[in-house]
């Protein structure tokens, strides 16, 4: 998985990642992003750009909820631009409750 990580122009940590969140890709996603929250604790906001995400496997979301409780401590979490086949697993596992996701 190829993982892309910058600030906007808001200050938000947008991380896009593109491929599977799988066994393979979970772990080094999660810890790639949050290595990037723990090196700057001036970010509030954290934007999950799912656009290049063609799979999520049930590691893939438990890193989202790692995710989710670590910012639900410091700020906000979104999940933008999720396709369909993801869109879908997200509401069947109960995720749409808790995160944002447009």
């Amino acid at each position: 998985m190829e993982i892309v990580i910058n600030k906007d122009f808001n200050g938000a940590l947008v991380a896009k990642g593109i491929g599977k969140l799988d066994i393979d890709s979970s772990a080094e996603y999660g810890m790639k992003i949050k290595d990037v929250l723990e090196d700057d604790y001036d970010i509030k906001e954290l934007v999950l750009d799912f656009s290049g995400i063609t799979y999520v496997a049930s590691i893939g979301l438990r890193v989202l909820l790692e995710l989710f409780q670590y910012m639900d401590a410091r700020g906000t979490i979104r999940v933008t631009n999720v396709q369909e086949q993801v869109l879908n697993v997200l509401k069947m596992t109960g995720f749409d409750k808790f995160l944002n996701i447009s």
